[in-house]
């Protein structure tokens, strides 16, 4: 439940080997890359520690950037139309990118098939689009067959032509209506309900202005991709023998390309695991640097895969220099990237704290504080046994089913505490009688009111004074005396919090005070005066001069407005976790609005249907509510006092879809650890 340690690896290699080190790097599933020719401007790569290896460093003088010379694009379109062809999934399997190839030979080997797919394919769809262009002229025959006339004579006539289409019955109507001012004859062979199918006949000498006129009305011509001799009735009779041909040379063809894909299967299943692993590997030389004999590459790696990626490249490390360095040993201003590992129970929640911002390196990972405490807000606001397991299934439904591993992993978790807390409130699908004998002393939240909205304004200082906490820990881990000691949300803050809450309640509730109240006065003035002076006292313990980074006018009147946020900051804040204790009582509340209308109702069925559509809206309406409700709190009133999200994610350069069990891991054999390994 913390932010992983990171280290820095540096790996030198000559250039022939680089294809096969990004390989192996690639299927350790383990480095984060950073790109090597930065590092080296900024004076960050450790070739110099290399003392050993002279070669490297005289050519360490002429790097470049990686520029790939690699074209596998054209080879990427080429298995994709395979694929498309044959409806073969691009899956990655690992078992052939392990093995060793040369993918210079599998190039040549895609080239072959495509070349026999291509060949039928495109026969294929030449076959197809004639078969269709002949059902679109059966289709137009079918209503001139009745006419005894040779048509290939009536399209070649010299001085008129022939025009075959449709018109809208709008557009029709508007033409009958100029049938005066049109030099044509028209023939209407066919009438649907949104259309009208014509036949016109026009002479040569006046075609241009009939086909302006016939573009305005949108005519939609047909003009024959085949032609044939005779009437149409013989047209038909010709034209249905040639789709018979058709049809015979597509299931031939078909068949070939069938007995080509039951051949070259596992082989196009090879070709595309490693044409991804090629493109990963291309991906990851981005981020190196090169001469003509060496490559540098940069990364961040956790501290708890540095043995798998050891593990991976095996022999290999023969071959490279290798140099492991601690954060704390890079330049200043890197921050590595944020790997978090949190438990099962606790995973789910990281999406949520993603939402916001991925943690920074440096502070501490919110997810176990926002779990516990999100379950905790869900549970008391949405407390019912039905209610929460109906959210639990529908959660499994989500993880299971539907691969929704987040949300259906959050819903879980937010189900089980609902229905937890529902055993507490003694309410099962908003019935409070059924669990009555079962459950010891329930908690009636419409029955204790007053109690509910303090217990959940008590139960916001904790979580308040964890966020403080916290925050402390982060600003002890950055050194920060100014935000940890003296800042609002540092421990001035926090004893100024306590101390206001305790005197206050001391005053609510008449109680007597070990602290008399001009001592409690003069703390919390004390405080607020520590944090109005928090950078110039802070840079006066450091010994940073000057003390003031602005004007001190400025700063002071920064300040000033500073302390009043701070005073309603911490009220409002504190108030805001009134509606922990409100939505408790709201969820019973409007079930009891649900059970009045169901009495209300003329027999049982009526009212058994008012209680499941009642239970159906609680769910889905109020518990979305509560859903967006907790993450408020957890964003705006404690997320704001500890938790920046200014870090990124760590992504480790892989393929989708390969994943290393540990027993395969244990399988590796290593036989040499002769290569360079420095730990700075």
């Amino acid at each position: 439940m913390a932010v992983e340690k990171m280290e820095m690896v540096n790996i030198i290699g000559h250039m022939e080997n680089v294809d096969e080190i990004a390989k192996k790097i690639i299927l350790s599933s383990s480095v984060h890359m950073v790109n090597s020719i930065t590092e080296i401007n900024q004076n960050n790569f450790p070739i110099l520690q290399a003392q050993d290896e002279v070669d490297a460093l005289i050519d360490y003088n002429y790097i470049r950037q990686y520029n790939s010379k690699k074209d596998i694009g054209s080879v990427e379109a080429k298995l994709r139309a395979i694929c498309e062809i044959f409806e073969i999934k691009n899956k990655v399997y690992l078992s052939h990118i392990r093995e060793s190839y040369n993918f210079q030979e599998d190039i040549k080997a895609i080239d072959e098939i495509y070349q026999i797919v291509e060949e039928k394919h495109e026969r294929l769809l030449s076959l197809n689009k004639e078969n269709d262009e002949l059902m679109i002229l059966e289709e137009y025959l079918s209503y001139l067959k009745h006419i005894d006339i040779n048509l290939s004579e009536l399209m070649g006539m010299k001085y008129m032509k022939m025009k075959l289409g449709k018109l809208s019955k709008y557009n029709m109507d508007k033409l009958k209506k100029n049938y005066e001012n049109i030099s044509a004859i028209v023939f209407k062979l066919y009438t649907d309900i949104e259309y009208v199918l014509v036949l016109i006949v026009v002479p040569q000498s006046v075609e241009i202005e009939v086909d302006r006129v016939l573009k305005s009305l949108n005519f939609d011509e047909y003009i024959p991709a085949v032609k044939y001799e005779g009437s149409p009735a013989e047209w038909i009779e010709k034209l249905n023998i040639r789709k018979q041909q058709i049809e015979s040379e597509i299931r031939y063809i078909k068949s070939c390309l069938l007995d080509i894909k039951h051949k070259y299967m596992k082989d196009i299943q090879k070709y595309c695991s490693r044409l991804a692993m090629e493109f990963k590997i291309e991906e990851l030389k981005s981020h190196i640097a090169c001469t003509r004999e060496f490559f540098y590459l940069t990364g961040w790696v956790p501290i708890y895969k540095k043995k798998v990626l050891l593990n991976s490249l095996g022999e290999c490390q023969d071959k490279l220099i290798i140099i492991f360095k601690e954060v704390k040993e890079t330049r200043e201003g890197l921050e590595p990237p944020t790997c978090l590992k949190n438990t099962k129970l606790l995973k789910p929640f990281e999406t949520i704290v993603k939402l916001y911002g991925i943690p920074s390196y440096r502070e501490l990972d919110p997810t176990a504080f926002l779990g516990i405490s999100y379950m905790l807000l869900f549970g008391i606001m949405f407390g019912d046994v039905g209610q929460g397991f109906c959210l639990f299934l529908a959660g499994e439904f989500l993880y299971r089913i539907k691969k929704r591993v987040n949300l259906g992993g959050v819903l879980v978790r937010l189900g089980f505490s609902s229905t937890i807390f529902g055993f507490l409130y003694g309410s099962i699908f908003g019935f409070e009688d059924i669990l009555e004998n079962y459950v010891l002393k329930p908690i009636r939240p419409m029955e204790n009111i007053n109690s509910m909205l303090i217990g959940a304004v008590v139960f916001g200082v904790i979580l308040l004074s964890v966020g403080f906490i916290y925050n402390l820990a982060n600003s002890y881990k950055n050194r920060d005396i100014e935000e940890g000691l003296l800042g609002r949300n540092g421990l001035a803050g926090l004893m100024f919090y306590w101390i206001l809450f305790y005197y206050v309640v001391s005053r609510v509730m008449a109680m007597e005070t070990f602290i008399p109240g001009e001592l409690i006065t003069i703390i919390l003035v004390s405080l607020l005066i520590v944090m109005l002076l928090k950078e110039p006292l802070a840079n006066l313990i450091k010994g940073v001069r000057p003390l003031y980074s602005e004007s001190k006018a400025d700063y002071y009147i920064e300040g000033g407005f500073g302390v009043v946020e701070t005073l309603l900051t911490m009220f409002s804040n504190t108030v805001s976790f009134i509606r922990v204790g409100a939505f408790a009582i709201n969820h019973v509340g409007l079930f009891i609005a649900f059970d009045t209308l169901s009495k209300m109702m003329s027999n049982r069925a009526e009212s058994a249907l008012v209680i499941v559509l009642g239970n159906l809206v609680i769910i889905g309406l109020e518990g979305l509510i509560v859903f967006i409700q907790g993450l408020r709190l957890e964003y705006y009133e404690l997320f704001s006092k500890y938790y920046s999200g200014a870090g990124y994610e760590y992504s480790p350069c892989h393929l989708e879809g390969i994943a290393h069990s540990k027993k395969r891991r244990r399988n590796i054999n290593i036989k040499s650890r002769k290569s360079i390994q420095i730990n700075i």
